[in-house]
């Protein structure tokens, strides 16, 4: 038996593939004739020689053979005798349901199931997961009715009758059940013990986008109940999808919810938010009971649910209720319709449900002439919330009615209310170039500081728009108002809009010395988002950095203001070097410039064309790669380079990638003092090597291997090519066998160190590339070039550059390779002792599970 089992071993997986039948006969049909023979050594026999093919096969495609025979032989087993119909259960429960991929092609045959109800043995227990193999409609059927109707269980197991009807159902878990089977599973919520089970399915098919069946009538009532309780999202979606009735019961727990809304002390019931999201998406089944309930007692909530039915007259109609709370909820809800804008969508509480009203109002065509006149009228109302929302729309709508309110806002007496009318957290208006430019000669002229600071208030509230470089120079002369309060806004507005011109610039920069500390740090940090920028502007930046300031986050934003200046003001480049390559000033500023955006183009060329004429050392030292204590001196150098990030690493983020790159490659190409490996690493820190520049960057690549040097950079190098590198590889070198086992060593060596690396918790684990199934037509003709007995010395360089160990690590690659005839190829050298100690992994591999040949 262990002769036999050993030479199974080698040769099962080579044999379904290459003869499916004669493996079907040998490795499931005969040991299964044995396995339920009247000889019980036999019977063991078989049932042995049975585990071992399924065990040989476990993983692999070539399972399937064994599982397309198996419901024939079950159909049989049916009349076994007892003992023999243990022995197939026992391979069954031990085995094959031991496999989450495995499952019958077929159904289990009718005869097999009504024996398994009848079983009282062993494997009583096992049986849901015996009858969970079969994965098709029939088998989720049986499952179901085993879970209504279990088979009885042997008296030892009698007391666990629960758990095991829970079995069945969790046995359902990942099967897509039709809805009808989804309301039959839904039934069992009658039966208590089964509850926790059904919601968990419940639960599962809501999380996977299921639809959910609409459940039998009897069962509303208990979910009404559960609508509240412990898996209440369940309960909510199975009501939502039970249709009227359903969502009645639902809308009765909901307005109960509403009652003790505004108590002063309050304990919301669970799923309360659920609720709600259920209702607003059926809202349209039950319009007509909504719109009872609104006409009883009118609610904010209750308008939005009709509004989404499509009952939009009553909205529109709510515009002139006497209750504010009415007022707002309906200037919101058409102003969403009518204008619909990122910010008013998220004020929903749902960005979805914003976009399903938007839908809703779309629907109805007759009455969108209806809503700017309605909207206008609102423009009127006392309470600025609704004038809000109706000027929000009424300007997104180009609507200039709307200008004279948004003018008058300005000039209102009380504060609070400009402050409530701006304070919406969607409020952005959309401006022309003409109204802003009337809120900027209200901002800079009007007599009443209030008004000027309100203006730039609203500026700079409003959406983007080419209107922000027309009105910067207005604003900018606002930073010398006399009032404190309007150069704080400016210089907050300022902070916000980044400065687009020189003169602006300097004026922020004159602002940092304010009387007020509060302006001082606005325009220190606009300073930090400024683009008009000059060596002199950053000249007088330096100055006033030494000078410092009383306010400790007026020195900060200042300081993080530098780095920003260099990124934009050409001929400021020195300073710029100074900071990355000398390490001048601190390392914030560095952590900034690897952080932020990127250099202007101007800034960017300049700072190349200085690191040309610099040596590679200076701005790209290579880290530690090898040799003892290397863990030690990788964390050492990343904890630094995360603390003060090194020249490199800024360069990187400054130089847009598409200059960075071809100045890196150009660089290594043509700096013959630096040596091959810091070469190599230069041009691996190009994230894309120019296509003009590949073949040149191949022949250093060549010339690095060659000569056994570059380290881990040739194999990461290499790796840019793929298995087409390989190919060329091999190609280049098969007239210098030497060369290509010398080549092939060096890449393996440092193949294995990568490991070594990942195995102590470091960076590392490159790679050799793999083959393709498109490339085995190479890889079978390149080793039919190799007699077999020559002692060819470029076999074993190939069997490792090749991947061909790797072939067996997967099954399909695997299948190929037996159909390019490469495990032939490679059985052709096992008769030379020197050849086959070359090939003997792979062959393993090849041949199945690791069972490596032995050779003389």
């Amino acid at each position: 038996m262990e002769r036999l089992q050993h030479i199974y071993g080698m040769i099962a997986p080579a044999l379904a593939v290459m003869d499916p039948p004669l493996a079907e006969t040998l490795l499931v049909r005969v040991p299964l004739t044995w396995a339920t023979s009247d000889d019980a050594i036999r019977r063991k026999q078989g049932l042995a020689v049975l585990i071992q093919s399924w065990e040989l096969f476990f993983g692999y495609e070539q399972q399937e053979i064994l599982l397309q025979a198996l419901p024939s032989v079950l159909a049989q087993a049916a009349t076994w005798p007892e003992e023999a119909f243990e022995a197939i259960l026992s391979f069954l429960a031990n085995r094959v349901t031991f496999s989450s991929e495995a499952h019958l092609p077929d159904s289990l045959p009718e005869v097999f199931v009504e024996r398994l109800r009848r079983h009282q043995g062993n494997y009583a227990w096992r049986l849901p997961d015996i009858l969970a193999l079969d994965t098709t409609e029939t088998g989720t059927d049986r499952l179901i009715a085993w879970a209504q109707s279990p088979p009885p269980l042997p008296p030892s197991l009698a007391a666990y009758r629960q758990r095991w009807r829970e079995a069945f159902l969790a046995k359902l878990d990942g099967r897509q059940l039709t809805l009808e089977q989804k309301r039959r599973v839904v039934a069992l919520l009658s039966d208590p013990g089964l509850r926790d089970a059904v919601f968990r399915l419940v639960r599962t098919w809501r999380y996977r986008g299921e639809p959910l069946p609409p459940p039998p009538p009897e069962s509303l009532p208990l979910l009404e109940e559960w609508a509240v309780r412990e898996y209440c999202e369940e309960a909510v979606r199975l009501l939502a999808a039970a249709g009227p009735e359903g969502l009645t019961r639902l809308f009765r727990v909901a307005m109960e919810d509403l009652r003790d809304r505004d108590a002063p002390i309050r304990e919301p019931r669970p799923c309360e938010w659920d609720r709600w999201s259920a209702l607003f998406a059926h809202a349209e089944a039950i319009a007509d009971r909504i719109g009872a309930a609104y006409r009883e007692g009118p609610t904010p909530r209750l308008l939005r649910l009709l509004a989404r039915a499509g009952r939009w007259e009553v909205v529109l109609e709510a515009l002139s209720s006497p209750e504010a709370a009415l007022r707002r909820e309906a200037a919101f809800l058409l102003a969403l319709a009518v204008a619909p804008e990122e910010d008013a969508l998220a004020r929903t509480g749902d960005a979805g449900q914003g976009q399903a009203l938007v839908a809703s109002w779309q629907k109805r065509p007759e009455l969108h002439p209806r809503p700017r006149e309605a909207l206008r009228q609102a423009l009127r109302d006392e309470d600025p919330n609704v004038q809000r929302e109706a000027l929000r729309a009424l300007l997104s709508l180009g609507d200039e009615t709307a200008w004279p309110v948004l003018l008058a806002a300005l000039r209102v007496e009380n504060e609070d209310r400009f402050q409530t009318f701006l304070s919406g957290s969607g409020f952005r208006p959309a401006l022309t170039d003409s109204l802003a430019g009337a809120l900027a000669e209200v901002a800079g002229g009007d007599p009443s500081e209030a008004v000027r600071r309100r203006a730039v208030v609203l500026l700079g509230r409003a959406e983007p728009g080419p209107w922000q470089a027309a009105v910067e120079p207005v604003l900018r002369g606002l930073l010398r108002d006399p009032d404190q309060e309007v150069r704080r806004a400016t210089a907050e507005y300022f902070a916000a809009v980044p400065a687009r011109e020189v003169a602006t610039t300097a004026a922020l920069l004159e602002a940092t010395r304010d009387a007020s500390m509060y302006v001082r740090h606005a325009a220190a940090m606009a300073l930090g988002l400024a683009r008009g920028w000059t060596p002199e502007l950053v000249d007088r930046l330096e100055v006033r950095l030494r000078e410092g300031d009383p306010d400790a986050n007026v020195v900060r934003a200042l300081e993080d203001a530098y780095p920003h200046a260099l990124r934009r003001a050409p001929g400021a480049v020195d300073r710029l070097l100074a900071i990355v390559l000398e390490r001048k000033g601190p390392a914030r500023w560095r952590k900034a410039l690897a952080e932020g955006p990127q250099a202007d183009a101007a800034v960017a060329w300049e700072l190349l064309e200085r690191l040309e004429a610099r040596p590679l050392k200076d701005w790209a030292p290579v880290p530690p790669g090898s040799g003892p204590g290397l863990l030690q001196r990788m964390v050492e150098f990343f904890v630094r380079a995360e603390e003060d990030p090194p020249p490199l690493g800024i360069i990187g983020r400054l130089v847009p990638r598409e200059m960075l790159d071809p100045f890196l490659v150009r660089r290594a190409l043509e700096d013959p003092e630096a040596s091959l490996g810091h070469r190599l690493w230069l041009i691996q820190q190009a994230l894309e090597i120019p296509e003009d520049l590949q073949e040149d960057v191949w022949r250093l690549l060549m010339r690095a291997l060659r000569a056994g040097e570059g380290g881990p950079m040739t194999l990461a190098l290499l790796g840019r090519w793929g298995f087409d590198g390989v190919r060329r590889l091999v190609e280049e070198l098969w007239g210098e066998p030497e060369t290509l086992r010398h080549v092939a060593r060096h890449l393996r060596q440092q193949e294995g160190l990568g490991k070594l690396q990942m195995a102590t918790g470091n960076v590392g684990g490159l790679r050799l590339p793999k083959p393709a199934a498109e490339d085995l037509p190479w890889v079978e003709a390149t080793l039919a070039r190799l007699a077999p007995g020559a002692r060819d010395p470029r076999l074993e360089p190939l069997v490792d550059l090749l991947g061909l160990w790797d072939l067996g690590n997967d099954s399909a690659l695997r299948k190929a390779a037996f159909r390019y005839r490469i495990p032939q190829l490679l059985l052709r050298h096992l008769a030379d002792p020197l050849e086959c100690r070359a090939v003997a992994e792979a062959v393993g591999s090849l041949f199945g599970r690791g069972v490596t040949p032995r050779c003389r």
